[in-house]
């Protein structure tokens, strides 16, 4: 009966963790749909950076930034309300997105938000994927 109560704990934990992070990608997508966007070169101006480059989270080849926080740089881990200080929770997800033309007039523009966490009980990453599709009418 004890074990039953450890896996359904460990269950309930993943679950919750699962949940966070659902809402994390989410919540980064619709700030990502709400963006108005350039129309010179399809990128937001709040996602370049200092150098004119795109955000360091961002990558021209797929996947690149959302690998495994394990690999390279990473970002700032936050917490469940999506907030780097922990007033609010450990700080143990980590946000990671990649946006790509769909085509040479920059009208589709593919965006896929990761969001990652690591389950120490199996000593693995863990999370999800949300992905979306914006259509650049502004052209």
């Amino acid at each position: 009966m004890f074990g039953f109560h450890g896996q359904a704990v460990r269950s309930n934990r993943h679950a919750r963790k699962m949940t966070n992070c659902t809402y994390l990608a989410q919540s980064q997508m619709e700030q990502l749909l709400a963006l108005p966007w350039n129309s010179s070169d399809g990128v937001h101006d709040d996602l370049i950076d200092s150098d004119g480059d795109s955000d360091p989270t961002s990558s021209a080849s797929p996947w690149e930034f959302l690998e495994q926080p394990s690999g390279g740089s990473q970002p700032s881990a936050v917490n469940a309300s999506g907030n780097t200080d922990t007033t609010y929770g450990q700080t143990e997800y980590y946000l990671t997105w990649d946006l790509k033309d769909q085509d040479s007039d920059q009208t589709w523009i593919r965006m896929r938000v990761r969001c990652q966490y690591y389950d120490d009980t199996f000593n693995q990453w863990k999370g999800t994927t949300v992905s979306s599709f914006r259509f650049q009418d502004n052209q």
